[in-house]
């Protein structure tokens, strides 16, 4: 643990007390938001008015504007509403950041369903796919206050552009280790993978659905392994190789579109390199949800609730293993 208190503070907090610390020594690092706040930057903006800067509500703008300072050899994080920044000035982020490969960070704040109360307009459940279509870009998301410091860190020694999924909210501790976020993807549980387990792949907040269901398949006679991919891209395919040659079958669960996302990460691994093991893919299925409510409700229009997933893992597993 570093020397910011990251206890009882929530995710976003952790976040912006490591890009102040960092901006406090290198008067290069600029962060600016597109008429975007949030409490957790009171303090950043505060302490470092000459680096914030609000352009307003002009996303397009913010990124080609970031991309002339990057020029010039300044550090810039940008920050916005996830499906402002990334949908929204997708042409810019192609052409000012990924072509010429300019270190300039994206921050989307509001992972995935985080505003669900908002509607589809600022639900970021396609952002995944869309981002790691683009070359050179590298994409984070962290689950816990540590994996929000480090990937700070991360994107400012960064040679080039990262895109990282901010959620919001207070999360269970994860790491306890810098190093073992370092590779990317990491077991929760800090086991070494032994064979015969089902591994349960996912990401972000997601991680605290998985534990809940490992608990209950543990109760089913079941074992289970829970590893989060905090690195989407560029992942760690050699990790994960290893990982699946040593397990009996897959399962992701993410709370965002199946198409694209770390399920079909996996599916690519496993084609590319000829792993005979069976999958089971969890996330939205290719549709838009007309109605409202929290997230944990909004998880279930979707059906990627704990309790729905639990049991169609069951479901699967127990008609998988009759096959075999």
């Amino acid at each position: 643990m570093s020397k910011l208190n990251r206890k009882n503070i929530d995710i976003m907090t952790a976040f912006f007390q490591e890009l102040e610390k960092i901006s406090k020594i290198d008067k290069n690092v600029f962060f600016i938001t597109a008429d975007h706040g949030a409490w957790a930057l009171a303090k950043f903006k505060k302490n470092l008015k000459k680096q914030y800067m609000n352009i307003g509500i002009s996303e397009q703008h913010m990124i080609s504007f970031a991309a002339g300072m990057a020029l010039n050899k300044k550090k810039v994080f940008l920050f916005t509403i996830t499906p402002f920044i990334t949908q929204r000035c997708l042409e810019q982020i192609k052409v000012d950041l990924c072509f010429p490969n300019l270190p300039v960070t994206i921050i989307g704040n509001g992972s995935s369903l985080t505003y669900a109360y908002h509607g589809t307009s600022h639900q970021a459940i396609e952002d995944i796919p869309i981002m790691r279509s683009l070359p050179n870009l590298k994409i984070l998301n962290p689950c816990d206050n540590l994996s929000a410091s480090f990937s700070v860190k991360e994107a400012y020694k960064s040679k080039q552009p990262v895109y990282i999924k901010l959620d919001k909210g207070f999360f269970p501790d994860i790491y306890s280790k810098k190093s073992q976020i370092k590779k990317g993807i990491n077991s929760i549980d800090c086991n070494f993978i032994q064979n015969d387990k089902l591994i349960i792949f996912t990401t972000g907040n997601v991680i605290e659905q998985a534990k809940v269901i490992k608990k209950n398949l543990i109760e089913k006679g079941i074992s289970s392994e829970i590893i989060d991919v905090y690195r989407i891209k560029p992942i760690n395919k050699k990790e994960i190789i290893k990982i699946l040659e040593k397990s009996k079958c897959v399962v992701s669960i993410e709370e965002q579109l199946l198409d694209g996302g770390i399920g079909s990460i996996l599916c690519e691994i496993i084609a590319d390199n000829k792993i005979n093991i069976p999958i089971k893919r969890f996330g939205i299925n290719d549709k838009y949800s007309q109605s409202y409510g929290d997230r944990n409700w909004l998880r279930k229009i979707y059906k990627i609730d704990t309790d729905y997933v639990f049991k169609n893992i069951l479901s699967w597993y127990s008609k998988f293993n009759e096959k075999i």
